[in-house]
């Protein structure tokens, strides 16, 4: 009877050993492919080829406003194109140019928001030069900035050493991600942990600047609540953080596709973000108030 009861056990224990090695074994593939996807995705970052290049010292002798963007798709260059189109100055892999649309350093061949805002910070009154550095991958998750061994995390540590280098280290982050983690459900606890991975990994690597978190996690849903409570809360407790615009207000003809923006969606949160930033600059400086 024992014996018995042992080899019943024991058939326990190896159909469970079983099941864990599957399952082990299945996340294991998922991950490969999940980092071999990233891998590919951030090759299509736009590169600076063809751009007009200036020197950057003597961009930093305007003493511009300089921002760093950060996020998934509409933090890149997914949006509508515009027929106007608007130069930029930007700085990429520790060089500066001119550029339109689509910007170096974001994925996509469309528009931007970026390239809009420089002119909607002068709308509100701004009146220094502003150069904007992006890096932003579509579809990219929190997790892919923050983790360890992440090849986005990786680019993004070169990115901001080279901002340095350069002369033009960022004075404001601007946030704009949210929507991969709103479709894959992350509690409000995870993402608020990651973004303090993330402004501790900024810290790290010389950027120390505020993060301004936009509100944008509607892809073709409602807004996202846990999200939304995440960035409320680490705006509300942590200095590092401040906040940017909430778009998530946009809607209707604001989306080209309900996910990303068309060429009013892309005007709309460009004035929402130098609203945002207008109300942490002195008009006309690029001075913190």
């Amino acid at each position: 009877m024992i014996g018995r009861s042992v080899r019943l056990v024991l058939g326990a224990l190896v159909l469970i050993a079983c099941g864990a090695a599957v399952f082990f074994a299945q996340r294991y593939r998922e991950d490969q492919r999940a980092e071999a996807s990233l891998r590919m995705r951030i090759e299509g970052i736009v590169t600076a080829s063809g751009r007009e290049e200036l020197a950057c010292a003597d961009v930093a002798a305007d003493q511009p406003l300089v921002l760093l963007a950060l996020g998934q798709s509409n933090a890149g260059n997914h949006g509508s194109p515009a027929s106007v189109k608007r130069m930029v100055t930007v700085v990429v892999d520790g060089r500066c140019f001119r550029s339109i649309a689509p910007l170096p350093g974001g994925t996509g061949t469309g528009g931007s928001i970026w390239e809009r805002l420089p002119e909607s910070l002068a709308a509100g009154g701004y009146r220094r030069p502003v150069v904007v550095s992006v890096l932003a991958v579509d579809a990219s998750h929190i997790g892919d900035w923050v983790d360890e061994g992440s090849p986005l995390r990786q680019r993004l540590a070169a990115h901001v050493k080279s901002m340095l280098a350069a002369g033009l280290p960022p004075q404001f982050v601007l946030w704009q991600q949210g929507e991969a983690d709103a479709k894959a459900g992350n509690a409000d606890e995870s993402y608020a942990s990651s973004l303090d991975r993330l402004a501790t990994l900024l810290g790290e690597a010389g950027a120390d600047a505020p993060i301004l978190l936009a509100r944008s996690t509607v892809c073709r849903s409602t807004p996202n609540a846990a999200i939304r409570s995440a960035i409320d809360g680490l705006i509300a407790k942590d200095r590092r953080f401040r906040s940017g615009p909430d778009t998530d207000r946009l809607s209707g003809e604001e989306y080209r596709d309900g996910c990303h923006l068309t060429v009013a969606g892309l005007d709309g949160a460009a004035g929402l973000w130098a609203e945002a930033i207008g109300h942490l600059v002195a008009p006309g400086s690029a001075k913190q108030e």
